[in-house]
């Protein structure tokens, strides 16, 4: 029986906490939160044994095998290495860290513990991605010559998760002060990992920042500054020679919450779009399919979630593909794309081999 603490007892604990009831051979005994009552509620709420507001004090006083870090973005870091110290496997929230340095730093001390560590970059949930991942791999659509993503939100104009002027829920997410990085650092983590898993290591990105007036008084909502980046466009190239565009907004009108990957080779095009379906992508493939530019669905079968992943590694001592040094990755195409902004040019990905490998995709 794997024994888990959660450190971290906010929105998305919860989503942890619905997934291990489903996973037999796991139970959580222990959550804990800086802020005081919180993790008292979230154990009386979700039947946890015991609750703390110090997670070094549940570290201490819990037999533990593993802990999820569900924290803030700036405590990644600090809770996650104190835990890989005292032996533990740990599924760390994304982004891995707030800095290349940390992302660094954390990768490292995982190696050396020879613990099970995961990033929880929840769209690899999908079978859809899995499934095109595995195609593309398998040569599905030959060589792999032009990439577009996009992952693009419409909160800033749309109240479909409640109005950011009139609420904090949202605004924090806007203002570096807070600790946000923007677009870029929220949900461009998300779309850059899915699209290194679909297509191979980015070895250079020219990247535009933008923060939009949003035409409050001096920028500002109560104490927060809105200035935050909320828009960035990248063009990525690829260690295997392929180029493509990578953009994020939370200005998309018409929707909610959309990420897509289409990649196209020279045998064929694959098109996932988690908005439309979570297991199913398109394909053009085929010369007559090709000529006919007719796509057909694949449906891909259920995939294992990240929790289910995390827990079988920890199991059967099997490293799952997704840990430290995947999330150190995707840190760099973070860190270089702020670096390409600032500096007006394209900038290389400066990884060592075991962070970029530059080789075949490794699908699970």
């Amino acid at each position: 029986m794997v024994r888990l603490g959660i450190i971290g007892a906010g929105g998305m604990a919860n989503a942890h906490m619905d997934r291990y009831r489903e996973i037999e051979g796991c139970t959580v005994v222990a959550c804990c939160d800086v802020v005081p009552g919180k993790a008292a509620k979230f154990a009386q709420d979700r039947g946890v044994p015991s609750s703390y507001e110090d997670y070094r004090a549940m570290l201490d006083h819990e037999a533990l095998d593993a802990v999820a870090v569900v924290t803030t973005d700036a405590t990644h870091a600090e809770c996650s290495l104190e835990a890989l110290g005292r032996g533990l496997h740990v599924l760390c929230e994304k982004p891995l860290a707030t800095s290349l340095e940390d992302a660094l730093r954390m990768t490292e001390a995982a190696r050396a513990s020879g613990r099970i560590n995961m990033v929880n970059f929840s769209y690899r949930n999908s079978a859809a991605v899995q499934g095109a991942a595995a195609a593309i791999r398998a040569g599905a659509i030959g060589r792999v010559l032009h990439v577009e993503a996009s992952y693009l939100q419409s909160w800033l104009v749309s109240r479909e998760w409640g109005d950011w002027r009139t609420g904090n829920h949202l605004t924090w997410r806007l203002s570096t002060r807070h600790g946000s990085a923007g677009v870029l650092g929220d949900i461009g983590c998300h779309i850059y990992d899915m699209v290194s898993y679909l297509c191979g290591d980015i070895a250079e990105i020219q990247c535009r920042l933008r923060t939009f007036s949003k035409g409050e008084p001096n920028e500002m909502v109560g104490e927060y500054a809105l200035d935050a980046n909320d828009s960035f466009v990248s063009a990525a190239s690829f260690c295997n020679g392929a180029m493509g565009a990578v953009h994020s907004t939370r200005w998309a009108s018409g929707q909610v919450n959309s990420l897509r990957a289409r990649i196209y080779g020279d045998g064929g095009a694959i098109d996932v779009e988690l908005d439309r379906s979570w297991d199913e992508y398109r394909t053009c493939t085929g010369q007559e399919a090709i000529d006919r530019h007719d796509w057909r669905t694949e449906v891909c079968p259920p995939s294992p979630n990240n929790y289910q992943r995390f827990i079988t590694a920890i199991q059967t001592g099997c490293p799952d593909p997704c840990d430290f040094a995947v999330g150190a990755r995707v840190q760099a195409y973070l860190h270089y794309s702020q670096e390409s902004d600032r500096l007006g040019a394209a900038c290389p990905i400066r990884m060592t081999a075991g962070y970029l490998a530059g080789g075949p995709l490794h699908v699970a």
